[in-house]
């Protein structure tokens, strides 16, 4: 996470763009809609462009890490990791919990919140010391 400027929204976008993307590999209008609403709802002061903004940032870091992607090395997850970790150690248990909440509003919103996504939810309720949903 070091080489990039991140803030907040970033840290957050990146997370939700990554669980949307990375466990039914598709971003549908559904997820696209719930990633911005719960971005938004972290960030009343900013404005929609704003949100958008990030998001592309965001959403472009994503895909460069996921470009690096090897046998040897998922730089995707280890952001996730990293992600994680910055979130235990900056918010406290009920905004932990509600990172988690998000997670689960994201992949249920196109309809189909599968094992793969309540894997990730439970993997970083865990880490972040919340219940999974």
């Amino acid at each position: 996470m070091a080489e990039r400027q991140w803030t907040f929204g970033n840290v957050l976008g990146y997370l939700y763009i990554a669980f949307a993307v990375y466990t039914d590999a598709d971003l549908d209008e559904a997820e696209k809609k719930e990633v911005f609403v719960a971005l938004s709802e972290w960030l009343p002061d900013e404005s929609r462009s704003s949100i958008y903004e990030l998001l592309e940032t965001s959403f472009t870091w994503f895909k460069e890490d996921f470009s690096k992607n090897d046998d040897d090395n998922d730089y995707v997850i280890n952001q996730v990791v990293g992600i994680g970790s910055f979130l235990k150690d900056n918010l406290d248990s009920d905004a932990c919990q509600a990172v988690v909440n998000d997670l689960a509003r994201i992949g249920q919103a196109d309809g189909h919140y599968d094992e793969v996504e309540q894997n990730w939810n439970k993997i970083l309720a865990e880490q972040l010391g919340v219940n999974a949903v």
